[in-house]
């Protein structure tokens, strides 16, 4: 193959894998699980300048919870620039400051950040999958985009040369594209199981918690008929 057609297949490669690792990247930003990819950007303003959170903080998921990070502040005064910083990046997480186990609660030292994901109840399941659809849907139009131009571009360069070697050179071209394609549709089918999974779990968090007052209630309703009865012989 020659080489000006190498150079132009390694160019539409390098360009779809980086419009595949944006896609995934916007995708673990639609926080269901504490991701810690879903930190990187955020920036925390201190003295006016930007710091990246990873500068400014440690984290990770709080002990078995899949759905909260914890974030310790390396200074004390980083705290509220964090908080503030989160809730621009991610208004959607539930922040909480905590103290570390039997701390003084007056010593600021002590104070750490816990942020949780909010559940996926009916309506975020709708927002997240309708974005889900919609990064979806230009990650797609931006490989194909790609994979018309660099056509064109084979074309113009192969207008002279044997019909196989034009084949060699756009079946090459069509596999980078099909693999970026499946890749892709891998990803989103990942999320969107995520979230099917989170959401399911909220609706039987919601039934079982409904059962539960449904069989308090008749408890409730049968002691208190029962204290109404009148018994004349026991009078």
């Amino acid at each position: 193959m020659r080489t000006s057609i190498t150079s132009l297949l390694d160019m539409a490669q390098k360009k779809m894998s980086g419009y595949a690792a944006l896609y995934n990247y916007r995708l673990m930003n639609l926080c269901v699980k504490a991701s810690p990819e879903s930190l990187l950007p955020v920036e925390v303003q201190l003295g006016g300048e930007p710091r990246h959170i990873e500068d400014v903080a440690m984290a990770r998921n709080a002990p078995d919870r899949e759905d909260q990070f914890e974030i310790y502040p390396l200074d004390k005064d980083y705290l509220f620039p964090i908080i503030r910083a989160l809730h621009d990046v991610h208004p959607e997480f539930i922040i909480e400051v905590k103290q570390f186990g039997d701390s003084d609660p007056d010593d600021e030292e002590s104070r750490y950040i816990l942020a949780t994901m909010p559940p996926v109840e009916d309506a975020r399941h709708e927002v997240l999958m309708d974005a889900v659809g919609g990064l979806s849907d230009e990650c797609d139009a931006k490989i194909k985009a790609t994979f018309d131009r660099f056509t064109g571009e084979i074309t113009l360069k192969l207008v002279d040369a044997p019909e196989d070697e034009i084949k060699e050179a756009k079946d090459a071209l069509q596999e980078i594209h099909d693999n970026h394609a499946d890749l892709c549709k891998q990803f989103r089918a990942n999320k969107e199981q995520e979230i099917e999974e989170a959401y399911q779990q909220f609706l039987a968090d919601k039934a079982a918690l409904q059962a539960k007052l449904q069989e308090e209630a008749a408890t409730r309703n049968e002691q208190a008929a029962q204290q109404m009865k009148w018994n004349p012989d026991g009078e």
